[in-house]
């Protein structure tokens, strides 16, 4: 919770539970509930309204009507008990719902940089877009930068979440979540700051790929901790299979299965097609990135060291990885969050990995078919491999989302690994990965570091 949320349900404690205690009432109790309320006010002004302090907002208007409402006239004792015990119950719902459902806090960058953030629009005239039925649609993706930055001191930092209206239903809907769920989101501090001044010359360039309905945003934690440590971190939503796009020019485009999907349902033999082309949008956003180096007065011009490039993904984003790491020369080492790996060109079996490249995963790898193919894959890498599972996790703990609410483990949502704990390793070994094969800093270093972690490597 946060100051003014803590403070507000501080205040209207005294003023309740005082009718359960034999003593007269003070005077002081009711100047009490006057202060409940300005914290009230203070909180919505400064910190933001949320819907889940509704009951500690009906609370505090409550009591203090009922306080300078009195004018000295004294309540019966059993009223008074009555509605103490009422008061209490409203007051354990007013502590649970922001305490359950709180404002997310990612895990602040480690790093010696700030870290900025941009958005771009980007449109492939030379690929026509496959998941429309117009032949002239053209491929169009939203782009995003997370880089090592100089933000201003008084600077604002950037919302977790652009057009949260669409967003947040869109997110609910993959989870199977009421959208009002995510409606606090934006009030969370990232931090990131929109356009502020790169702070080094040039940077290595770090590629992230989302997972199956997932966004570029999606692990905003980990594409800020690599930034802040000196590497420009770009993503982009694959259009049409990320929860949902958003164009400058008003257009949304939702997740729908049925475009992608033969049976409207995720399979290997349909995302095959799909991977392929996420691998080109990663391959099309690297000479959209190239063009910006070699433009003058462009905001990017010589800032990207693009003969150090990485890869990373989670799911269908980490199968991506793999994918384009096959096909390009470009990637120096790639990396797979808990990557879905059937999708991947049978191609792949004849011409192994020449990069180094690492598997993060949870213990089953989502499931035994896509394991083997994984190990299978790992075992034919041309170069240094790793292969390392976190204990107690599930999918969705390699993105933020159990930063959103302590629930997703009860929801089945994730694994019982802390949240902030499962951070801290991914973060650790993605950093020192791509430190080691972008950079030449030794130091990646096995499991002894993190007892959650099985290590392996050839």
């Amino acid at each position: 919770m946060r100051l003014f949320e803590i403070l507000l349900l501080v205040v209207v404690l005294p003023v309740i539970l005082w009718p359960l205690l034999p003593w007269k009432r003070p005077r002081w109790l009711d100047w009490l509930a006057g202060t409940a309320v300005l914290a009230a006010v203070l909180h919505f002004f400064i910190e933001g309204y949320r819907w889940q302090m509704l009951p500690a907002y009906t609370l505090a208007g409550i009591l203090v009507l009922l306080a300078f409402g009195r004018r000295g006239r004294e309540v019966g004792r059993k009223t008074a008990v009555f509605g103490g015990l009422a008061g209490l119950f409203v007051w354990l719902i007013a502590v649970a719902l922001p305490i359950l459902l709180p404002v997310p806090r990612p895990t602040a960058p480690t790093g010696p940089y700030g870290v900025g953030t941009a958005t771009f629009y980007l449109r492939d005239d030379s690929r026509p877009e496959i998941y429309t039925p117009d032949p002239d649609d053209k491929r169009e993706v939203m782009a995003q930068l997370w880089y090592p930055a100089n933000p201003a001191p008084h600077a604002e930092p950037a919302p977790y979440l652009d057009n949260l209206d669409v967003t947040g239903p869109a997110i609910a809907r993959q989870f199977d979540l009421p959208a009002f769920l995510f409606d606090h989101i934006n009030l969370t501090q990232t931090n990131s700051y929109p356009d502020a001044p790169m702070a080094v010359e040039a940077a290595p360039v770090i590629v992230f790929s989302h997972g199956l309905t997932g966004f570029r945003g999606q692990n905003t934690t980990m594409a800020q901790e690599l930034a802040s440590h000196g590497y420009v971190v770009a993503a982009m939503d694959h259009t049409y299979a990320s929860g949902f796009a958003i164009f400058p020019d008003g257009r949304v485009i939702i997740y729908d299965p049925c475009r992608i999907f033969t049976d409207c349902r995720s399979n290997p033999q349909d995302g095959v097609q799909l991977v392929s082309q996420w691998a080109d949008d990663i391959g099309f956003l690297l000479d959209e990135m190239a063009r910006w180096n070699e433009t003058a007065g462009h905001p990017f011009y010589g800032r990207f060291d693009l003969s150090s490039v990485g890869v990373f993904g989670h799911s269908t984003g980490g199968g991506t990885a793999v994918e384009f790491c096959r096909r390009d020369a470009r990637c120096q080492a790639g990396l797979g969050l808990d990557a879905w790996v059937l999708p991947v060109s049978e191609a792949i079996l004849d011409q192994p990995l020449t990069q180094p490249f690492m598997f993060i995963n949870t213990p089953v790898w989502l499931g035994p078919d896509n394991a083997a193919r994984g190990q299978t894959i790992y075992n034919d890498v041309q170069n240094d491999a790793y292969l390392l599972s976190i204990a107690n996790t599930k999918h969705f703990d390699f993105s933020d989302l159990p930063l959103f609410s302590p629930l997703t483990p009860q929801l089945g949502l994730t694994g019982a690994i802390n949240s902030k704990r499962a951070v801290a390793i991914q973060n650790y070994y993605a950093l020192a990965f791509f430190d080691q094969y972008l950079r030449g800093k030794e130091g990646l270093t096995s499991a002894s570091v993190f007892e959650e972690v099985t290590f392996a490597s050839h």
